[in-house]
């Protein structure tokens, strides 16, 4: 990447450190305080839980942080980073889908105004089951793939998302493998949000995610395993907008993750505002905290066997 180099990574697993050392030619060490005097920048890509005691360590010393979504397990938790952080400008919550090329155009075309009043919407994240394989015993599928959508709703529209309900099912894991909740935005729009990693090793596409907007001059819907924006308006017209998209792994593509560690970078270089500020990695931790709220809600009523 342009402007910017890996010299150092923390794990606390002697084998991933061993792997770091021989196949990225960098220093590794167990404990992140050991490399902070040597960086400028810092990337959290810890599990979940260990969000906070890393971030607030890197922030201490003064580096700008790259911390990975979701910001923390609780909004209680995001708040203590947001606490320890007095410039706002040195963390970044990593939404990768803000840059994707897809919802960008999404979403100027629903801040415009151009599709009108919103009536109603559905985001929708499902996966094979081997995503949860290996981590289910330490989150949830609404943690995990939930908060994507907390976000992208939140981004596309510029509204906040109230949590009214939630039902799941545990299926594979201990932790609820499919959830389904319903959400209401600011001015009255409703909407559900599906998030599952049910689906099975044989289907072709092991992913299914999207996004439909209804509003009062026409629906747009995107969905995540093409790249194609359709746009289908009540006075006639439809028209699927230009948003190519290919990710290259070689890394010569522009891809969302890409586009998000460069976004990075150059804030970090020049001093510039946060892409995605804490407030903003709070806001979609608050949908999923109300989800996993509402979840246990449901599980408290619910007749025996169901």
């Amino acid at each position: 990447m342009r402007q910017a180099e890996l010299v150092a990574v923390a794990d606390v697993a002697p084998h991933h450190r061993d792997w770091a050392e021989q196949n990225l030619g960098v220093r590794a060490v167990a404990e992140i305080g050991d490399l902070l005097d040597d960086v400028d920048a810092v990337s959290i890509c810890t599990p979940d839980h260990l969000h906070e005691e890393a971030t607030l360590a890197a922030l201490a010393a003064g580096k700008r942080v790259l911390l990975e979504k979701p910001m923390a397990l609780s909004t209680a938790s995001c708040d203590r980073i947001i606490a320890g952080c007095p410039d706002p400008d040195a963390l970044m919550i990593g939404h990768v889908l803000r840059f994707d090329p897809r919802v960008r155009r999404l979403r100027e075309v629903v801040r415009s105004g151009d599709l009108g009043d919103i009536w109603h919407v559905k985001v929708w994240r499902c996966t094979s089951q081997a995503v949860g394989v290996g981590i289910w015993d330490r989150t949830s599928v609404a943690w995990f793939l939930g908060i994507h959508d907390a976000d992208l709703v939140r981004f596309v529209t510029g509204r906040d998302v109230e949590v009214t309900g939630a039902v799941g099912r545990k299926v594979l894991s201990p932790s609820y493998d499919v959830v389904h909740a319903t959400i209401r935005l600011d001015g009255g729009a409703v909407g559900t949000m599906e998030n599952n990693w049910t689906l099975p090793h044989s289907r072709p596409s092991r992913a299914d995610a999207g996004l439909r907007i209804v509003g009062e001059h026409g629906v747009l819907e995107m969905d995540l395993s093409h790249n194609d924006l359709l746009y289908a308006r009540r006075d006639g017209a439809a028209s699927f907008m230009d948003t190519y998209f290919w990710p290259s792994r070689e890394g010569g593509g522009a891809y969302n993750l890409r586009t998000e560690l460069e976004a990075f970078v150059d804030a970090a270089l020049t001093g510039g505002p946060t892409p995605v500020s804490g407030a903003e990695g709070r806001a979609a931790v608050a949908v999923v905290e109300d989800i996993e709220a509402a979840l246990h809600a449901d599980a408290a009523t619910a007749p025996p066997g169901r």
